[in-house]
């Protein structure tokens, strides 16, 4: 796939993610924010299913031809042909609650690796996106991590997933403590990644995370220029896998933090 057509398929993924936030806000606003659950600490709302919905519509408009994998609909890629990979709405829990702490994600995936992403929250306005190539951007303007090179200057958001032992995440994070990093969770995956790509914070790991939470950010990120591990490999769009992004300068460090 050339450039040009990925800038394009950026483009198009950046506008529908900015419209799907929109939606959602605007059904919580209508009372569609109502929880119910798919497990322990799995959140669902009427806003997740309409707001898939509607990606789906959008991107079949465009690319009638490509797979789509959501997090609420499924789907399977076939191939190593374009598959998008989307969370209709990151951070649900965040969202039921009234917290502007949630985001749409909306990535593509080519040959097997995460190429494309464009991720929107509503409040604040914000669009991030990158695609192979094309460099990433927030509301238009390039992006860079932090230059951080000392765990002791670095701010980390440690991901908890419930597919690790609850102690495991514990080890984890006292772990990120003890090398001299402040600590934050912040209840959306997705959120944290895009952020380590801005230089907001300087890191975020995690022992596993899903496909539809991480491949429009690592596209981005990658962009940007972070450091990350090899989340996207092997079974990963299926099967999800540890994630590691951060500033360049701490990336053996974080990479350490995660395989001890």
């Amino acid at each position: 796939m050339t450039r040009s057509e990925l800038q394009h398929r950026m483009q198009v993924a950046a506008a529908i993610a900015e419209s799907a936030a929109a939606l959602a806000w605007q059904m919580r606003a209508n009372g569609l924010a109502e929880t119910t659950f798919k497990g322990a600490q799995d959140f669902l709302t009427e806003a997740d299913g309409a707001t898939e919905t509607f990606i789906r519509a959008k991107l079949a408009q465009h690319f009638p031809d490509d797979a789509i994998i959501g997090e609420e609909q499924g789907g399977v890629a076939v191939g190593d042909g374009p598959v998008w990979i989307l969370d209709p709405i990151d951070g649900t829990s965040n969202f039921s609650r009234g917290s502007d702490r949630w985001c749409v994600s909306i990535g593509m995936a080519l040959g097997g690796r995460a190429v494309l992403g464009a991720i929107a929250r509503y409040a604040p306005a914000e669009v991030f996106v990158g695609a192979k190539g094309c460099g990433a951007t927030m509301n238009g303007q390039p992006i860079r991590p932090a230059t951080t090179t000392d765990m002791r200057r670095a701010i980390i958001e440690v991901g908890w997933s419930m597919r690790r032992p609850l102690a495991a995440f514990h080890d984890l994070s006292q772990r990120t403590m003890a090398a001299g990093a402040g600590l934050r969770v912040g209840g959306s995956g997705t959120l944290g990644l895009v952020e380590s790509a801005v230089g907001r914070l300087d890191g975020y790991i995690e022992q596993h995370i899903n496909s539809w939470d991480a491949c429009a950010a690592v596209a981005i990120a990658r962009e940007a220029g972070c450091w990350i591990n090899g989340f996207d490999q092997g079974d990963w769009i299926a099967e999800g896998n540890p994630i590691g992004i951060g500033a360049p300068g701490l990336g053996m460090t974080l990479e350490t933090l995660m395989k001890a």
